[in-house]
Order: C-alpha cells, then sequence, then structure tokens
C-alpha cells in the first residue's frame, strides 16, 4: 500500500503509487454510480478493479482532495525541465551559428592574407632570381 512522504512545512502531501492486495499498481479511478454518497470523488483503484456485481480486485481507497498525485507533480516537474532544456538549446544553437560565422570569417580572411602573401613571396622571388 502507500507510504506518504513529505517535509515538516509542506503544503502538499505526495503519496506513492499505491499496490493493491494482488500486487499490481493502482490507478486513479472516479466513482460514477449514482445511487453511491461518494459519487464524483476519486479513489485509488486496481488496474483489475471490478464493482461488486462483478468478479475481480477489490482495491478500493479513496484519494484525499488535497492529496497530489506524485505522478502529476513528476509530470509537471518534467514539463519545466522540458522548457528549460529547449531555451538552453536554443542559446546554444546561437552561440553555434555566431561561432561558425566568426570561423568561417576568420578562415577568409587568413585565406586572403595567406593568397595576397604567397603572391608577394613569388613576385619578390621572381625578382631575386631574375636579376
Amino acid at each position: 500500500m502507500g507510504q506518504s512522504i513529505g517535509s515538516v512545512g509542506s503544503s502538499l502531501r505526495r503519496r506513492t503509487v499505491a499496490q493493491c492486495r494482488c500486487g499490481e499498481e493502482t490507478v486513479i479511478r472516479t466513482i460514477t454510480d449514482n445511487t453511491n454518497p461518494n459519487c464524483g470523488r476519486r479513489f485509488w483503484g486496481c488496474r483489475n478493479y471490478k464493482n461488486q456485481f462483478d468478479k475481480g480486485c477489490s482495491f478500493f481507497k479513496l484519494l484525499d482532495e488535497e492529496v497530489t498525485d506524485e505522478r502529476d507533480l513528476l509530470i509537471s516537474k518534467l514539463q519545466k525541465k522540458n522548457v528549460k532544456l529547449k531555451n538552453r538549446l536554443e542559446r546554444t544553437r546561437l552561440w553555434l551559428k555566431i561561432s561558425l560565422i566568426f570561423g568561417f570569417g576568420c578562415f577568409v580572411v587568413c585565406l586572403v592574407l595567406g593568397t595576397v602573401l604567397a603572391c608577394k613571396c613569388s613576385v619578390s622571388l621572381n625578382q631575386m632570381y631574375l636579376k
């Protein structure tokens, strides 16, 4: 069954995913029977949960409204991390573009200077041999 996890002063109580007696992981379900006084409330139920008329696992535990499902917290945390990583990726791509432009510019400058220097050297060498 589930364990409570929390810290002193925490406004949210988190609960690990409960396991039922048959060993299956539980899921959150909603009571839909209009004759039930708990109609509309959510509960932990086995994946194999059946109502009182069908045969199957009968694990049932009401979910407190203030309890936040750990999976919802994990989804929220991962969505924030995803946004942060996307922003970081965009900054990295921007720096990569800047670096490529700078590198290409340096290459062109070196190529031009090297060509000019080679031309001057060949002209001066030709003048030395022609004399």
